[in-house]
């Protein structure tokens, strides 16, 4: 069972890969560090950092 409490420094690429990261955590990922993850067939495919013009 995932932790509710944690940090977004506690969470590494291996819990995002293996889908141990709720999608609250990814919000506070995208929202205080500008990262989006790309999903695909139900796999992570990759991590982008958001452009901003």
């Amino acid at each position: 069972m995932m932790s509710r409490d944690r940090s977004i420094k506690d969470i590494t690429f291996a819990n995002i890969e293996h889908g141990d990261v709720t999608l609250i955590e990814l919000d506070e990922i995208y929202r205080k560090l500008g990262f989006y993850f790309e999903v695909g067939e139900g796999k992570f495919r990759r991590i982008k950092k958001e452009r901003k013009n």
